[in-house]
């Protein structure tokens, strides 16, 4: 069964199985029922893997609707005590992990 990203939603109830794997490593692998967005299971997914460097593949099942979604995701960290000029106040600080979201 074919859905477009639109129809992809998750209801709280709904068997949720996802991973994030980056470099052929699993960083982190969640499932569960307790889920209400595909935001909620990204979260709980970036949350586990903790700081990690590189391009990521996030894989998410709804068991329950029966669709899988896989996206990519990258992050980079910014190198400590380089000299930054900080122009916007939402800009991270030294140290902090960009998320740069891709193809979703």
């Amino acid at each position: 069964m074919n859905k477009n990203n639109d129809d992809r939603k998750v209801n709280w109830g709904d068997k949720i199985c996802a991973s994030l794997e980056c470099n052929g490593r699993r960083l982190a692998a969640v499932t569960g029922i307790d889920f209400t967005s595909l935001e909620a299971v990204k979260r709980a997914l970036l949350q586990m893997a903790g700081r990690y460097t590189g391009m990521a593949v996030m894989t998410v099942r709804n068991c329950t609707q029966g669709w899988r979604d896989v996206s990519a995701l990258a992050t980079m960290r910014c190198l400590p005590g380089a000299s930054q000029r900080v122009t916007a106040p939402s800009a991270p600080h030294v140290g902090a992990q960009y998320l740069i979201p891709w193809a979703s």
